[in-house]
């Protein structure tokens, strides 16, 4: 109000869109093809139709007294203001869906820039929406997937992969079959992991460091490019399915600690996690596997088979090998039938 870009009506304050010369900016719209394409506009009290509102008159709850009037804050200008307060007058990143770029987030930039002369945000990121069968989820269709049921069925590693799987800025299709894929690459995930913890220090080390460290390298540039996750997977798949394969020749040695030291950091900043097993749930499972293969040394299969019975019950997942059993505990996931 004080510089003059924002003016009272009868119905509230409304900020003057033709005051800030850069409105438009980020959506990459000019003033004068929206005046142009504008509807009528219902409220007349605005001197213009692209102007919108900063405070509201309104008697009824919630309502609070202001020095123009009773009434509550415009949609806009509850997110500048909580930007300012928790973030600063300009901070690094502004997020939201594609859908806000255009009028909410335009709005939030040209209210918050006339007010402190700051740029809002240095980085604006916008997210793509997620579809179902190429259409937008909606409840009159009744193609909503809530995030509890999907997590409920899918478990959240899986549920990452898949939104992780494509660039963040592109809407991506809600799909059981891209889950499955998903689910799959998890798996490997989950063996790659323990391969690392069984790994024998005294193998025939075959692993090269290098297409660990170069697979780190591709991660963190791809990250670094418009977070580019899909790239970032790939990379990082690259590195679990050749740490799987040299560990099926039994070919995994001290190499081994730099490749888990490297997973572990992209795990980390995937979001990604193996679900945590006790000290007591170790020794348990180490003893029934050591059982197991005292039996079958001594040809007692049957009782042998019984054990990796109970084992699978416990989601443990057995890989016989030349020289050892190595065991795998498997994240229980409803949808994995």
């Amino acid at each position: 109000m004080n510089k003059n870009v924002a003016y009272t009506s009868k119905n509230g304050v409304y900020f003057a869109v033709s005051k800030f010369s850069e409105y438009g900016k980020l959506s990459k719209k000019k003033i004068d093809d929206l005046q142009s394409g504008s509807r009528v506009e219902v409220d007349d009290a605005k001197a213009d139709p692209l102007d919108f509102a900063l405070w509201k008159f309104a008697d009824s709850e919630p309502s609070w007294d202001s020095p123009w009037g009773r009434g509550r804050p415009g949609w806009h200008i509850e997110c500048s203001s909580m930007s300012a307060k928790y973030l600063g007058q300009n901070f690094e990143i502004h997020g939201g869906g594609r859908d806000l770029i255009f009028p909410h987030h335009e709005n939030e930039i040209a209210q918050s820039e006339s007010c402190t002369d700051l740029p809002l945000a240095k980085i604006w990121m916008h997210v793509g929406m997620v579809t179902i069968n190429g259409e937008k989820m909606s409840k009159s269709l009744g193609n909503i997937r809530t995030v509890k049921q999907i997590l409920k069925d899918w478990g959240p590693n899986v549920t990452r992969l898949f939104c992780l799987s494509g660039h963040y800025s592109k809407p991506i299709d809600y799909s059981e079959d891209l889950l499955r894929e998903s689910l799959t690459k998890w798996r490997q995930v989950e063996t790659c992991f323990y391969e690392l913890i069984h790994v024998d220090s005294e193998s025939k080390d075959d692993s090269k460091s290098e297409t660990a460290k170069t697979c780190a390298q591709e991660f963190d540039s791809a990250l670094e490019s418009d977070f580019n996750t899909h790239m970032a997977l790939s990379s990082f798949f690259v590195l679990v399915r050749e740490t799987n394969r040299l560990a099926a020749k039994e070919s995994l040695g001290f190499e081994s600690v730099k490749v888990s030291k490297i997973l572990d950091r992209m795990m980390r900043i995937l979001g990604l996690e193996i679900p945590k097993i006790t000290t007591s749930q170790k020794a348990e499972i180490d003893a029934l596997v050591s059982e197991r293969e005292k039996l079958r040394q001594e040809k007692k299969f049957a009782e042998a088979d019984l054990l990796r019975n109970k084992l699978s019950e416990m989601n443990i997942e057995l890989v016989d090998r030349n020289k050892k059993t190595l065991w795998i505990k498997r994240e229980d996931i409803p949808a994995d039938v």
